[in-house]
């Protein structure tokens, strides 16, 4: 069946609910073949325009001077901003290149004319602002102006305030300002004032107050003319201030207002969102009777000057957060008034203050709760603001799920009924509540068997939804049943259509949009047809959908513990995109792998063979940015190593070609079909897909995916947004304001929501039980809970009926950050779970500086490896050997596996636990299990590891030296408690020219040479996008050809690399289970203040260890540019040999066996940048 937006019955049926058109009537062919092959999304009403009855858009004049009088090139940026504050819109005609220029000059400075016919949006308040000359901000700070507050004010060059009268035209007569402050709790006697004699506080009119205590502050109610406001929507009260005519040069008054020392929420050092004091400065008061007046609002760090409206009027945005299937919180509203949901099938609200809401349906009433929150319930929202909390009486939530498909406007009224303010409230909450039940659904997506086919599709907001089933030219339209407990709409057809096509037509309420209806791929496909435009039927179990050999191969048994991992990250396409020795039409595809006769097979063979156990793939489910039909292949011009004319042909079509990293997901569970053979056949890229896996395994090689469930591609109505158009704002993390958060680079999905939560986790175990991936690796997994991820192990694990290895990226930051939300999946966070997170400690200390490094800090922040103090490189950047030991102490920790309790002896000679020791704020040592620690030193993010080096080491280094440098690192990293992780190519001097973020610089700058010929340096400047501003830089680097090694250099790295891999495989020493093995058979030499700064020394103790192979194991890593010895007491008379590694005739590393062990002294001799390994059996 098929239904429209008018003439429904809603009729129930066993299952639930199921809508049919008033007719019953079944679509014919013809008007199924137009409804499923319509528009990918139909606007079939559309919501009226909300502009919330705020103030209107007004002319402005705006003043700003410069005492130099150079006004050339400073001009403003401008865009259109909300009566939160939030920003909606450009304003025509400007954009960061281009600002408003002056429109004139007079005897204060210049002035620009900003018009209010350029605010087009309805919504538009008020506009940001900053005044800049190219990158030069004046000052810096983004700041707003409403357009209630008036129609001209004035700037001063290198002051953050906003004047409301001439600054320059005289001395002000002020002696009392006017304070009136909000609070949405009502809470003023929880807070106080701090005032100072020398703010400007005139402390002879405040006698009997005590003054200039922190831990005492002053009461509100304690000031002159207090007065509370009978609602407890604000207080008022008078600060006496030192007048400027008695003061000649005061220009403002000082105060803080902070917690008392009863204050519940973090008593006096609660600065109520301020992180300075409030200044007051009397130029951007208008004055009267001595008097001016501010408003400052709770959590608001802003100095109002005229009564700020902190009831929001819209019907747009999601300033509101249902807390459970009744229960809503309204932040920064207080509890004055009515509050009423109302509803609108249709859409048609309209809400403007100080006017009667118009286009509902109806209303309910709504009670305000003061009874505290459930537990459960405080502690998944602590992350919303303080506000009014409201509850729908249980009659009325019985009938809200209904009303869940229609818009719904939370609404503030006053005694008149009269709206005071307006938002609609975010769904997580509501939805999570009512269906839990479908966290126990199992088969979502699409299901073969008992002759049925059956489609299952949760989106419990919809009106209506059905399947539109495609077969060549023909299509057919099902309806789909809705089940109220869960809100799962089923389609089951009779017959098995296995090969057939599918997506869905939901009919759904999208704020700010309308009532839509998407035509949306399946959330849980399997498979799809080229570009993603139409899921895939199948039954992954199916025979056909496996290679010959599938069923029963056999994985590699390499790790019987996560410690064992050593992991080479791989992207598909540069695995064989330039192998000639691979078919043409396999380069860059997942077939590629089959080919084992291929120099890139037997490469990975030859790692497997020395100790490699996984390959991470690069993202291999399906994503956004690759067109997988008519993908264009630039023509690369033959130009000079530091050329720009290289990357300039990749930029002309870098959005239209044929490579990306993948970080853009947008079916989470669907093979992509870029690196298909065939992407338009749903069955081939599964069958391809399964064959790779099966080529690694039996290559000896354990199969990784990165997975990227932070973010999708795209949300709202977006083409290539699939969540956002079946569940409208539930599955994206949203702001406070309703928008979706983008910290994480792109559109952040919220797996703290029980049903994105279970996409990522049933994704997961598809990928494990279906096709065989043995570990993942978790891109941003701190933007995940903790707990999610800790179930997702559990039920992967019992799915797969073996333990499926986790590692991921623990990164704290944007709005999850410190637990904001949730107890994240996060460095510090995960210390017992068993998930791996990249440790960004050793890594620095190696490569030297970090990850954002940018212009003259590339050459002078040198690291460990490559010349901290030893080998100066001349950039000036004076680091001493202090430098070198604390970054000498800090790659110790990460040798030690980053445990928290492990004591190491620092380099200032005290003995101190990991967590003690400092990494820029944080714990170097955080983890509790050296499973927990993922040790690396380049991936695929930033420069790689011999581009970094090519910053930092100085020009006179040899290519020798270079590649002897890169292979330092790798030791540190092999040698290294924890998972091993490298990015490929590091065994083969891997450059990309210099780019440091190659996810769309296309197939030049990513280039692998199996052939050992060339490593990719000097192929031209790197994209100007992300690296334009260090060419001046890089260019000379490129062209100098001493730099760019040859094929001698990067198989002596190849070969030297297995050597590593081949040491940490030998003994189980190198990958110790548990802290406690680590404390007790690890231990450092060379430490302290008086140690030989360029080696590391490190004691493994294997006596009575199963795995152990040898009784003892004492690895050095020399960096210095000489012969280094270091003479160990302890040692003497021992029976250390070279490992069985160096002395093999195969051995890469000639130069180790030149190391040597003076058994009466104890002393042991280096070479020049040397890792050795000793060994007693």
């Amino acid at each position: 069946m098929f239904f429209g937006c008018a003439d429904r019955t809603e009729v129930p049926s066993e299952r639930g609910l199921e809508l049919r058109d008033a007719a019953g009537r079944t679509l014919t062919a013809q008007e199924a073949s137009e409804l499923c092959n319509g528009p990918l999304s139909t606007v079939l009403q559309p919501v009226p325009p909300s502009d919330g009855g705020g103030p209107r858009p007004v002319d402005v004049k705006v003043h700003y001077n410069r005492p130099d009088g150079a006004y050339t090139g400073w001009g403003l940026h401008l865009w259109q901003v909300d009566e939160g504050g939030q920003y909606i819109g450009d304003y025509p005609g400007v954009t960061w290149p281009a600002p408003l220029s002056p429109a004139g000059f007079d005897s204060y400075g210049a002035y620009f004319l900003i018009e209010a016919s350029k605010f087009t949006n309805p919504a538009a308040a008020g506009f940001g602002f900053l005044v800049h000359r190219g990158d030069e901000k004046d000052p810096d700070g983004d700041r707003r102006w409403s357009f209630e507050t008036g129609n001209e004010f004035w700037l001063k060059s290198g002051d953050s305030a906003i004047y409301r009268s001439n600054p320059l035209s005289g001395t002000l007569d002020i002696a009392t300002v006017r304070v009136t402050y909000k609070r949405t709790d009502a809470a003023y006697g929880n807070w106080g004032l701090h005032l100072w004699n020398g703010s400007g506080v005139d402390v002879s009119r405040l006698a009997g107050l005590t003054l200039e205590q922190w831990d005492n502050p002053v009461p509100l109610s304690s000031m002159p003319n207090y007065v509370a406001a009978s609602d407890g929507s604000e207080i008022s009260f008078d600060l006496p201030v030192t007048n400027p005519i008695s003061e000649p040069g005061r220009e403002a008054v000082e105060f803080i207002i902070h917690g008392l020392p009863g204050n519940p929420d973090g008593g006096v050092n609660n600065k109520d969102g301020w992180n300075n004091n409030i200044r007051v400065t009397y130029s951007s008061l208008s004055i009267t009777n001595q008097t001016g007046n501010i408003w400052l609002v709770q959590q608001v760090a802003t100095v109002f000057t005229s009564n700020p409206e902190t009831s929001l009027v819209s019907t747009t945005d999601a300033r509101a957060v249902w807390l459970g299937r009744g229960l809503l919180r309204w932040p920064g509203t207080n509890a004055a008034g009515t509050f009423k949901l109302a509803y609108s099938a249709q859409g048609q609200i309209i809400a403007r203050r100080g006017e009667a809401v118009t286009g509902a349906d109806g209303a309910l009433a709504l009670t305000v709760s003061t009874e505290p929150l459930p537990p459960a319930v405080a502690e998944r929202f602590r992350w919303v603001g303080a506000g009014v909390t409201l509850r729908v009486s249980a009659e009325d939530e019985a009938q809200l799920g209904g009303l869940l498909r229609s818009q719904l406007v939370l609404v503030q009224e006053n005694a008149e009924g009269l709206v005071r303010g307006a938002t609609t409230a975010q769904l997580g909450g509501q939805l999570d509540d009512r269906y839990q039940a479908a966290g126990s659904v199992a088969d979502l997506g699409v299901s073969l068997g008992r002759g049925r086919t059956t489609f299952k599709v949760w989106a419990p907001t919809a009106r209506s939804v059905g399947v539109c089933i495609h077969s060549g030219a023909q299509v057919r339209y099902e309806t789909m049943t809705y089940n109220g407990l869960t809100g799962v709409w089923t389609a089951s057809t009779r017959g098995e259509a296995a090969g057939r096509y599918y997506r869905y037509a939901v009919d759904v309420f999208v704020r700010g949009v309308g009532v839509v209806r998407n035509l949306v791929t399946d959330p849980y496909s399997i498979s799809l047809d080229a570009n993603s435009q139409h899921s895939y039927i199948a039954d992954l179990s199916a025979p056909n959908l496996a290679p010959p050999g599938w069923r029963h191969h056999d994985r590699p048994r390499t790790v019987r513990a996560q410690e064992d991992m050593s992991i080479y990250e791989l992207h598909v396409r540069d695995f064989s995109l330039t192998d000639t020795t691979v078919r043409p039409e396999l380069r860059g595809k997942y077939a590629a792998f089959t080919d084992s006769r291929s120099a890139g097979m037997r490469h990975l063979r030859g790692l497997a063979r020395a100790g490699l156990t996984d390959v991470h793939l690069l993202p291999v489910f399906d994503i956004a940015t690759v067109p997988e039909l008519g993908c264009v292949t630039p023509q690369i011009p033959a130009a000079a190593a530091d050329s720009p004319e290289q990357q300039a042909a990749i930029a002309a079509v870098r959005d239209e070609d044929c490579f990306n990293w993948g970080y853009d997901p947008l079916h989470y569970t669907a093979p992509e079909g870029s690196l298909a053979l065939h992407p338009g056949d749903g069955a081939s890229r599964i069958r391809e897909f399964r064959a790779m896996v099966m080529a690694l395994h039996q290559a000896g090689l354990r199969v990784g995916m990165d997975v990227v469930y932070n973010h999708t591609s795209a949300s709202g109505q977006n083409d290539k947004s699939v969540l956002d158009r079946i569940v409208p704002g539930y599955y994206h993390r949203l702001s406070s304001a309703g928008e979706v958060e983008r910290s994480t680079c792109c559109d952040n999905t919220a797996t703290e929501n029980l049903m994105m939560g279970k996409l990522m986790i049933d994704s997961v175990k598809t990928w494990a039980t279906a096709y065989g991936i043995d570990s993942f690796r978790f891109d941003l997994m701190g933007h995940q809970p903790r707990a999610t991820m800790e179930r997702l192990r559990t039920e992967v694990n019992a799915a797969a009926g073996r333990e499926v290895e986790l590692v991921g990226e623990g990164w704290n930051f944007g709005e999850v950050a410190n637990g904001a939300r949730f107890v994240q999946a996060s460095q510090l966070s995960l210390n017992g779970s068993g998930i791996g997170t990249f440790s960004d400690r050793a890594r620095d200390s190696v490569r030297g500086g970090g990850p954002f490094d940018g212009g003259s800090s590339l050459v002078q922040n040198q690291g460990y490896v490559n010349g901290l103090h030893y080998d100066d490189n001349g950039s000036g950047a004076g680091k001493s050997r202090d430098d070198l030991l604390a970054a000498a102490d800090m790659i110790r920790a990460g040798l030690a596996g980053s445990i928290r309790d492990y004591e190491l002896t620092t380099r200032w000679d005290a003995t101190i636990r990991l967590e003690q020791l400092d990494y820029n704020g944080q714990p170097a040592g955080y983890v509790v299990d050296p499973q927990e620690v993922v040790n690396y030193v380049e991936n695929h993010d930033n420069q790689t590891l011999f581009d970094i080096n090519v910053y930092k080491l100085p020009l006179s280094t040899t290519r020798e030296d270079r590649a002897r440098v890169q292979i330092l690192a790798a030791a540190i990293n092999a040698f290294s408690q924890g998972v091993a992780y490298y990015h490929a190519g590091i065994d083969t001097l891997r450059s990309k020219s210099m780019d440091r973020n190659s996810y769309n610089s296309g197939d030049w700058f990513n280039r692998l040479d199996w052939s050992y010929q060339d490593n990719n340096f000097g192929v031209g400047l790197p994209p100007q996008g992300d690296n334009g501003d260090n060419w001046s830089i890089i260019g000379p680097l490129l062209a100098n050809p001493t730099i760019k090694p040859t094929s001698a250099e990067i198989r002596w790295t190849r070969d030297a690399f297995r050597d590593l891999l081949a040491i940490r495989a030998s003994s189980r020493l190198f990958r110790l289970r548990t802290a406690e093995e680590i404390k007790q058979r690890l231990r450092f030499y060379n430490t302290g203040s008086g140690q030989v700064a360029t080696v590391l020394v490190g004691h493994l103790e294997g006596e009575g260890y199963r795995g152990a192979e040898f009784r003892e194991v004492l690895y050095f890593v020399n960096v210095d540019k000489t012969a280094q010895t270091v003479t160990l007491d302890a040692e003497k008379a021992k029976g250390y040999r070279l490992h069985p590694v160096h002395r093999s005739s195969e051995a890469g590393d000639a130069r180790a066996r030149e190391s040597t062990y003076d058994a009466t002294t104890g002393a042991f001799t280096i070479p020049a940048r040397t890792a050795v390994v000793f060994v007693v059996r």
